[in-house]
């Protein structure tokens, strides 16, 4: 399989994303320690089949929204929360009426994959 220079991701006919490992492959560009499990290309473990996961996901906990964070409803679960899905959930009555079908879906039309 062919060795690749770099990662670019692309939405919409623009680049999102540009990585360049370096000569030490993701492994190093990661901070792994120790040998390459993924093997010995730079662009591994990309370079061989994988796949690729994309979904909506809500009650995240990882401060990417912040508590006080507002669109219209506020956000009905706390970062430090262990049930912060089910915060989310059970707020339902908030929310559901502002997600108005396709307005508010994740489509996608395609997902393609080319060695360069």
């Amino acid at each position: 399989m062919a060795d690749f220079l770099v990662n670019r991701t692309y939405v919409d006919n623009q680049r999102i994303l540009y990585v360049d490992p370096g000569s030490g492959g993701f492994w190093k560009y990661g901070g792994f320690s120790g040998g390459n499990i993924w093997g010995s290309s730079k662009m591994a473990p990309f370079d061989q089949n994988f796949y690729l996961i994309l979904n909506v996901a809500v009650g995240g906990t990882s401060g990417f929204f912040p508590d006080d964070v507002n669109y219209g409803v506020k956000k009905p679960w706390k970062n430090n929360s262990p049930r912060a899905a089910e915060d989310f959930w059970n707020a339902h009555s908030q929310w559901l009426p502002t997600w108005q079908g396709d307005n508010v879906a994740l489509l996608i039309d395609y997902v393609e994959f080319r060695s360069l």
